[in-house]
């Protein structure tokens, strides 16, 4: 399955890679055309052939436009092109009475064809150059009037055959190219794609080993941390003097804070190796979890209400472990950057449910964010000001969540009046 996959998106490469080629083509033909079609009307100054010029130069470029037009995802029109370009040779040879030197016109689109890397569109060129000279060949020298084709009398069959396999020749040249251009081109296509798939499987390998020991040695990390806090607590309680116990206080807010970052670090890595899980969630229920780890939290002499609007009347599903991550970082912002000058401090969480898609507001009348830092709240180790605690990567993990469920969140927020946070995630 994994190989059908690769040479599926191998093959939309080199499809897209020649899209590209034709698109240019195509732009760089239609200089050539109105060049050829110019060239005509510049004959005509001399030979005062101006109904040949405008009306079989008019005629072509109709054929090939319209046929683009009529057929856009085809490649038909570039065989008409290829007639197109044979009929103004056989144009310009009987505009200048049978000039047979320009002949050469073929031979120059011949060439330009080959912008296409498509050796076929050399078998209608070909086909309309052998006919035009064994047509109006033997025309001319039957003897009928008013027929231009060599300004000799009449050219041999010997030099017809002669001339007939040079063009042959070259016309195969070119056709040559062109199929040589394209299979370089989907050689260097394969080549590329297989190196990137090789650096990117190499990408891949590096970076889940570097999860792998982010992870295991932040895990290990917390054993020690909370055997030291543990030890704080019991050194506390048998401290009796105040200067020692404010020591305690400062190594036990230091090791909290670790924790805190190990912690962080612990759900950055858990968010990015996980896989998603689809499960019925009970937002009551996931809501009111994180209001009882959470109310302890922040200035014990000051109470913050909780404002709870649910709106659920539909089967809820995501993934609940990132839901929790994304509660737990935004009510614990909102609960620690409370604006002191206020005397009712609130954090508000209203969600609203419907069969598609859950529509999630938290918001709280806190200190704000200045509208300059918005852009920048979500990126990694990102702190607002030098008095922001915690690592810089709570909101960081929020997005990284919210992304992981499909969803979107964005914030609005002032100085002085709060913030609030706007999250959809679809149903599962």
């Amino acid at each position: 399955m994994q190989q059908e996959t690769e040479d599926l998106t191998q093959s939309i490469h080199i499809q897209e890679f020649l899209f590209a080629i034709k698109k240019k083509s195509d732009h760089l033909i239609n200089y050539f055309l109105f060049s050829f079609f110019g060239i005509g009307l510049l004959l005509a100054f001399f030979y005062d052939t101006w109904q040949i010029a405008v009306g079989v130069g008019s005629l072509l470029l109709i054929a090939y436009y319209s046929t683009k037009f009529a057929l856009p995802e085809s490649n038909f029109y570039q065989y008409v092109l290829s007639v197109v370009l044979g009929v103004f040779m056989a144009q310009y040879i009987y505009q200048m009475h049978g000039m047979f030197e320009m002949h050469f016109v073929a031979f120059i689109a011949s060439a330009i064809l080959i912008t296409y890397q498509n050796w076929k569109l050399q078998i209608p060129l070909m086909f309309v150059v052998g006919f035009h000279h064994a047509l109006f060949g033997y025309l001319q020298y039957a003897g009928s009037e008013n027929i231009y084709f060599t300004q000799l009398d009449y050219m041999s069959l010997q030099t017809f055959i002669i001339h007939m396999i040079l063009a042959g020749v070259i016309f195969s040249i070119c056709g040559l190219w062109a199929y040589q251009f394209k299979k370089y081109s989907e050689a260097h296509i394969d080549l590329t794609f297989k190196k990137q798939e090789i650096e990117n499987q190499e990408l891949k390998t590096a970076n889940y080993e570097l999860d792998r020991f982010v992870y295991s040695t932040t895990h290990d990390l917390r054993a020690p941390l909370n055997s030291i806090l543990g030890l704080i607590e019991i050194a506390e309680d048998d401290a009796t003097d105040e200067m020692t116990l404010e020591y305690f206080k400062m190594i036990k807010g230091s090791a909290q804070k670790l924790d805190g970052f190990v912690c962080d670090i612990l759900n950055y890595s858990r968010n990015s190796r996980m896989q998603v899980d689809n499960e019925q969630i009970n937002f009551t229920e996931l809501v009111n979890d994180v209001i009882q780890n959470l109310k302890f939290m922040g200035d014990s002499g000051r109470n913050v209400e909780f404002k709870i609007d649910i709106t659920n009347n539909t089967s809820i599903h995501s993934d609940k472990n990132r839901l929790l991550t994304i509660f737990n970082n935004l009510v614990s912002n909102a609960i620690r950057y409370q604006n002191h000058k206020i005397t009712n401090p609130f954090v508000s969480i209203k969600i609203d449910s419907t069969e598609t898609e859950t529509n999630i507001t938290i918001s709280d009348n806190g200190i704000g964010i200045a509208k300059e830092s918005h852009p920048k709240i979500f990126d990694m180790f990102y702190r607002v000001s030098s008095e922001s605690v915690g690592s810089g990567l709570g909101l960081y993990i929020v997005k990284e969540a919210v992304n992981k469920l499909n969803g979107i969140i964005t914030v609005e927020s002032e100085i002085g009046t709060g913030t609030t946070f706007f999250i959809k995630i679809p149903n599962n």
